[in-house]
């Protein structure tokens, strides 16, 4: 027999058509089964993902990406693709700005869209504005697309349109000087990313960056190495020398390039060994091993 775990919280399986919501499937070596992932979500629609399964040579053959565990334990990390329905484009609302016309439509999810006689870009934004502005430079034309927790700026150069900001956050203030904006990352420190931004007269560039923590506290030793990959993908480095062993034979400028391409750690909902975590890259997933003393993260290797 073996082993397949999966978040029971993220969407069910049905084996062979009968429907498992435990988090964990036993099957049997000797077998092929085809395996049908059902996406649990209340806001979104997501296609369902179907593969066969069965054990060859000792190993997993299944099309759901999945990382092994132990002998004969395995846990899935399938990337359900969003289900679009189709729909006729319907125009939400319309400013004309000299030569420039903004329009914001539906057509499945909504966009931006900003054109002129010649040009025109198209930005796909998670909400409707409130407000829409714009800002006459010498060097070009800056549009503000104004949301509840989302800022788009756009630029014309007198030559075409590039975007400059699009950013989901938690609030934006404008001042004499350029823009703060605040998002909260939601991790195990309460995360608030704080950044100032300044406009150059083509682009905007950060002067001021810094974090708050709502929930600042020192981890579990079990979960130092979580806390500490967690910053390493909030790019609060400061936090991570923080976490790091005297003894570490490994510097942050290290770490940063070990970790430049991660972009999620999976911590499966099944018992595993203590002393690693899976780590999700752009290309792969890998296994990441960890040693801490006394409270503190003393070596990190894959």
């Amino acid at each position: 027999m073996y082993k397949i775990f999966y978040d029971n919280s993220q969407f069910v399986i049905l084996v062979d058509g009968t429907q498992n919501t435990s988090g964990m499937i036993e099957l049997d070596a000797e077998r092929n089964y085809i395996l049908t992932l059902l996406p649990i979500y209340d806001k979104t629609l997501f296609l369902p993902i179907s593969s066969t399964a069965k054990i060859v040579g000792g190993k997993l053959i299944c099309n759901i990406p999945n990382v092994k565990l132990d002998i004969n334990m395995y846990y899935l990390i399938p990337k359900f693709a969003p289900y679009i329905p189709p729909s006729n484009p319907q125009v939400e609302m319309q400013r004309e700005f000299g030569e420039h016309t903004i329009t914001i439509y539906t057509d499945n999810i909504p966009k931006l869209l900003i054109e002129n006689s010649s040009n025109f870009i198209s930005v796909p934004i998670p909400e409707y504005p409130e407000k829409m502005q714009e800002a006459v430079l010498d060097s070009g034309v800056l549009f503000y697309i104004l949301c509840p927790h989302y800022l788009c700026v756009v630029f014309y150069d007198y030559n075409d349109y590039s975007v400059l900001i699009d950013k989901e956050c938690e609030s934006y203030t404008f001042d004499d000087n350029g823009i703060s904006f605040k998002i909260s990352l939601a991790d195990n420190q309460g995360r608030v990313y704080n950044c100032h931004l300044t406009f150059d007269g083509k682009e905007y560039t950060a002067d001021n960056e810094y974090f708050d923590y709502t929930n600042k506290h020192h981890c579990h030793e079990k979960l130092i190495a979580y806390d500490f990959l967690q910053a390493i993908l909030a790019e609060d480095y400061d936090y991570c020398k923080e976490l790091l062993s005297p003894t570490c034979p490994q510097s942050i400028d290290d770490f940063m390039q070990m970790f430049e391409d991660l972009t999620d750690i999976i911590i499966p909902n099944c018992p595993i060994n203590d002393n690693y975590m899976f780590l999700v890259f752009k290309e792969n997933v890998k296994k990441c091993t960890y040693s801490i003393k006394e409270n503190k993260l003393e070596k990190v290797n894959f």
